[in-house]
């Protein structure tokens, strides 16, 4: 006796290597099949695509700025309580600015208020972005309009990297 792969019912194999128990099931597991083949492509499809991996590269980061900055209020208006969305907030957009997209000195944590409702709020940010950086740096990143086309290999090593420091912020 065996178990049909389609209907998950018992039944007798006339024939060696019969994994189905009517030609009704076979279709039905055909179809069982061919949708795992098609989700393995999709993964597949998904680790070498530049687009998720760009997506999921800034997710990552931005989930890293999050938790570096956990303890610290919003970068711009100084909030600190727990009522408020929390946003990786960028001083110069990352639209414009490809190559500080992931850079951790342009990013820091900020209230969604801010973020979203005051477009980052870039007069007080810029304020304390001095005093957390220094005018030096602070000069630097606005004098850099370099942009950046992002690799594959690049996007995976960005991954892997704010993955590992996820994991050693969460663990220490």
């Amino acid at each position: 006796m065996k178990i049909c792969k389609a209907c998950k019912q018992k039944f007798t194999p006339s024939r060696q290597g019969q994994v189905v128990c009517s030609i009704k099931c076979a279709h039905e597991y055909s179809k069982i099949l061919q949708a795992k083949r098609q989700r393995k492509a999709k993964l597949i499809y998904r680790a070498s695509d530049k687009k998720t991996l760009l997506v999921r590269a800034q997710a990552i980061f931005n989930k890293y700025i999050r938790l570096r900055d956990a303890k610290e209020p919003c970068i711009s208006c100084g909030y600190a309580g727990a009522n408020r969305q929390w946003h990786a907030g960028h001083y110069r957009p990352q639209g414009r600015n490809g190559a500080l997209r992931f850079s951790e000195l342009n990013c820091h944590k900020q209230c969604s208020i801010c973020n979203n409702h005051f477009s980052g709020n870039l007069v007080k940010y810029r304020e304390s972005l001095t005093k957390k950086i220094g005018v030096e740096m602070v000069s630097e990143l606005e004098t850099n309009n370099q942009t950046k086309k992002w690799s594959i290999e690049e996007l995976q090593e960005i991954i892997a990297k704010y993955k590992a420091k996820i994991k050693k912020l969460n663990n220490g």
